[in-house]
Parts: C-alpha cells; sequence; structure tokens
C-alpha cells in the first residue's frame, strides 16, 4: 500500500489531538477519571502509529509488501479498541476489560508483523539517508 506511511501518521496526529484536547478538558475540570483512554489515545494513539508511519517511510521495501495494508489496518483497530476499553474500563470500575484484552492481541500481531516485515523486507532496500549519504561520498 503505496500510502501506509501517510495513513498512519496522519491518524496518529488525529489521536495526538484528541489525546490533548482531552487532557486538557482533564486538568479544567480536576477530574483524572478518564486518565487511562489519555494514555492509550497518546501512546498506542500517537506514538505507536507514528513510528509504524515513520518505519515505512524510511524502509519504502517494506510497503511494498500485502502484509503492509494488514499491518497497518490492524494497528489502527488497535489503537481504536485499546481507546474504546480504555474508556470502559475508566468508567464500569475496571470490570470491563474484554475490549482492551482483544484489542491488546490485536495490538501484539500488528507489532509483530512490522517486525516480520523489517526483518524480511528493509534489507533489500537501503534506508534514503544511507543511499543519500554513499551518493555524497562518492
Amino acid at each position: 500500500m503505496a500510502q501506509i506511511d501517510r495513513l498512519l501518521v496522519g491518524i496518529g496526529f488525529i489521536w495526538l489531538i484528541l489525546g490533548m484536547i482531552l487532557g486538557l478538558y482533564m486538568g479544567i475540570a480536576g477530574n483524572n477519571q478518564l486518565l487511562v483512554m489519555h494514555i492509550a489515545m497518546l501512546l498506542p494513539g500517537f506514538v505507536v502509529l507514528a513510528v509504524y508511519g515513520m518505519v515505512y517511510r524510511l524502509w519504502p521495501a517494506l510497503k511494498e509488501s500485502p502484509l503492509s495494508k494488514v499491518q497497518g489496518w490492524a494497528a489502527i483497530i488497535a489503537v481504536l479498541g485499546q481507546v474504546i476499553g480504555a474508556y470502559q474500563f475508566a468508567t464500569s470500575g475496571g470490570t470491563a476489560i474484554t475490549v482492551i484484552a482483544l484489542s491488546s492481541v490485536l495490538a501484539i500481531i500488528a507489532g509483530v508483523l512490522m517486525g516480520w516485515l523489517f526483518w524480511t523486507k528493509s534489507a533489500e532496500a537501503k534506508a534514503p539517508l544511507a543511499t543519500s549519504q554513499a551518493a555524497v561520498s562518492s
């Protein structure tokens, strides 16, 4: 999927903005009940998705695999489930963990797929920085 890098980073920024708005609301309201949801929005939502997108950007050969689309969407769906599960967890007193557990398993699968793609495809093409440095030194 040619644009998986942009999709992951773009959705990551959406989670960043939503997480920051939620953080501002919690600060103004003086209520930290949704802290776990705030964390799920920022860490898996922004950080992990943005890192995945940057890895795809730095090693374009990874995007050529059909697994890249599966990996990207699995990560996106996992984050959505983690945020929804975190909300349920925060508002139900910690009894609703099924959504978080299933989403976490999906996130692990997405992480394993990313690792597999990186180790099997990253050697096929050098990162753009390494290629441009090699051109300058010759």
